[in-house]
Parts: C-alpha cells; structure tokens; sequence
C-alpha cells in the first residue's frame, strides 16, 4: 500500500491535468459518435410490395445509410486510435517520472545516511573532547 502512495505522490499531476482537458473532450466526442441513430439499418427491405422501383429505391437508401455509417465508423476508430495513442504516451511519460522519482529517492537515502554517519560521528567526537 505505501508503494502505491508513494507511486501516486510522486506523478506528474501538472502534466496530467494538462492533458486531462484534451482526452476528457476526445473521449466524449468519441461515446457521443457512438451513440448515433442506426434505426435506418434496422429496416429490412419489403420483398411482398408488388413495385420493383420501391423495392431498389428502399435498397439504394440502405446502401447509402450503410456506406454512411462505414464512414463514420471509420472516422470513430481513428478517433480511438488518438486516443489511444495519447493515453499510451501519458503512460510513457508516468512510468518515466516514476523511474526518475525512484532514482532520486535513492540518492537522497544516500546522503541522509551520510549525513546522518556525519552527524553521529560528530556527537561522538564533542562528547570524546570534553
């Protein structure tokens, strides 16, 4: 538990909400695309109506609707390739801030140490002079 804490200390917050902003409007962007009417789709052409041009009308209008939503799909998954992307080089730049965290943290228990040794061994030599 108190790695996580300390992995969750030690993120860049700054940079995060930076780009929270940007993938918050992508993301919804990408859901309300989503959420677009198919009702066209669903209507199966009638074959029992005796008229072959209602017929090739109603199967023309579904070409389009179908060859309009194909583009829209297509659209969709770039916009989720963004997103994706973006998610991906946040995640980059997190793990990166960590390993430099976890390198300073090392150095900085280091030279505590140290100081500490120095401290230690300087009460030790006031006590011995007096």
């Amino acid at each position: 538990m108190a790695i996580w804490m300390t992995a969750l200390k030690i993120i860049p917050w700054g940079d995060v909400l930076e780009s929270a902003p940007h993938i918050v409007k992508a993301a919804k962007h990408l859901f309300s695309a989503t959420k677009t009417d198919a009702s066209g789709f669903a209507e199966a052409p009638n074959s029992s109506a005796g008229d072959g041009f209602a017929n090739a009308d109603k199967l023309n209008k579904r070409v389009r609707l179908l060859e309009t939503r194909i583009v829209e799909l297509s659209d969709e998954q770039k916009s989720s390739t963004e997103l994706i992307k973006s998610l991906a080089e946040q995640n980059a730049l997190i793990v990166e801030a960590i390993e430099v965290f976890r390198v300073r943290v090392k150095i900085l228990l280091i030279a505590c140490i140290l100081l500490v040794s120095v401290l230690a061994g300087l009460v030790f030599w006031l006590m011995m002079s007096k």
